[in-house]
């Protein structure tokens, strides 16, 4: 399972679509939650989530380690969910 995750991270640094849909897809509970916990309010964790995405997927080909794609994402959501 490690090694997918690996997989999907490389391949949406290469513009993968699809792989970081899937990324997004799998990560999603997770960045709503922290966001949720966060804010104290669906909404705007909802809209936090989206937002914390499209931020990965433009910031994605700078990550200069994917193996720490999970880690990083969480840093982008406190950071986000901050301002």
């Amino acid at each position: 399972i490690e090694f997918e995750l690996l997989d999907l991270v490389i391949r949406a640094q290469g513009g993968d679509r699809d792989a970081f849909g899937e990324l997004a897809r799998q990560f999603t509970p997770t960045v709503f939650s922290i966001a949720l916990r966060r804010l104290r309010n669906r909404a705007e964790a909802d809209e936090l989530t989206q937002d914390v995405f499209i931020q990965a997927m433009r910031k994605l080909p700078q990550l200069r380690e994917p193996e720490r794609f999970a880690g990083w994402l969480r840093r982008i959501t406190v950071r986000m969910a901050i301002n």
